[in-house]
Parts: structure tokens; C-alpha cells; sequence
């Protein structure tokens, strides 16, 4: 079965599908990802600002992804072009990603070489990305 996803066609067998507009679709959570991270150390708080600002395929309603939705695309059966355990064709280029549940002052990231959650200071900046995320449904 051929499907259709922002003008590019796709085997309803493949989960995630690198579509035309440069974006990501899983069809498994309907989501649409961003296909690489923001490229460099961020804190929780710019991390949500980038998130909120990003207009990747000409969306506007792009926001931080939860630990459930960053777990998703761990895969440790595989490894993304930086060597981290990531659904293919996303590229995640540190080990860890912000997700957007905090505790008080301390914030969630999602740790790709080991499949954990870490909580850290919301102003840490160390080799930590951002990778946004948006609803499709």
C-alpha cells in the first residue's frame, strides 16, 4: 500500500519516512521530527525557545518532545551517521536530548548511548541538544 506523506510517497511498512520538506514522519506516533538536533550545547531554557521558534517544513507549531516520545526513537540494534543508538534517517550529534517534563527546578534529558533519563539542572549546557517535535494528528 502506497501512502502519501507531504508530498512524498511512502510503503506503509516503513516507520519513519524522510519526507520532501525536509522533515521526518513516524508513522508508528504520529509525529513529525525535525531530522537533526540543534547542533550544539543548549539549556533547558534555550532549548524550549529553539523548539517554539523553529519553522522546519514550514511549520510553526514545533515544541519539545517528551521522554516517551524521545525514547521512541531509541534503537540500539542501529546507530545514526555520530554513532548514537537513533531511528534512522533522524541524526542526533550528542549522546543526550532536553525533554520537556521538569521537577522544580531540574529538567529531563534522554540519554541515546545508554536508553536512560537523567534530570539536571534546567541551566546546564553540556553536551546536550534539542530535537523538535510536532503533532501530525
Amino acid at each position: 500500500m502506497l501512502l502519501w506523506f507531504c508530498g512524498f510517497p511512502a510503503m506503509a511498512s516503513e516507520r519513519f519516512v524522510k519526507n520532501s520538506n525536509g522533515t521526518v514522519t513516524d508513522n508508528k506516533t504520529g509525529l513529525m521530527w525535525a531530522p537533526t538536533d540543534n547542533g550544539a550545547p543548549i539549556n533547558w531554557m534555550d532549548a524550549l525557545s529553539y523548539c517554539r521558534e523553529y519553522r522546519g517544513g514550514g511549520h510553526t507549531d514545533w515544541r519539545m518532545p517528551t521522554l516517551d516520545e524521545l525514547s521512541s526513537l531509541y534503537d540500539p540494534q542501529t546507530g545514526s551517521m555520530h554513532g548514537y543508538p537513533v531511528s534512522e534517517p533522524i541524526q542526533i550529534t550528542a549522546a543526550s536530548c532536553w525533554a520537556s517534563e521538569t521537577r522544580g527546578k531540574k529538567a529531563a534529558r534522554f540519554n541515546f548511548t545508554y536508553g536512560t533519563i537523567y534530570w539536571l539542572r534546567q541551566p546546564y549546557s553540556g553536551p546536550t541538544r534539542v530535537l523538535p517535535v510536532r503533532n501530525l494528528r
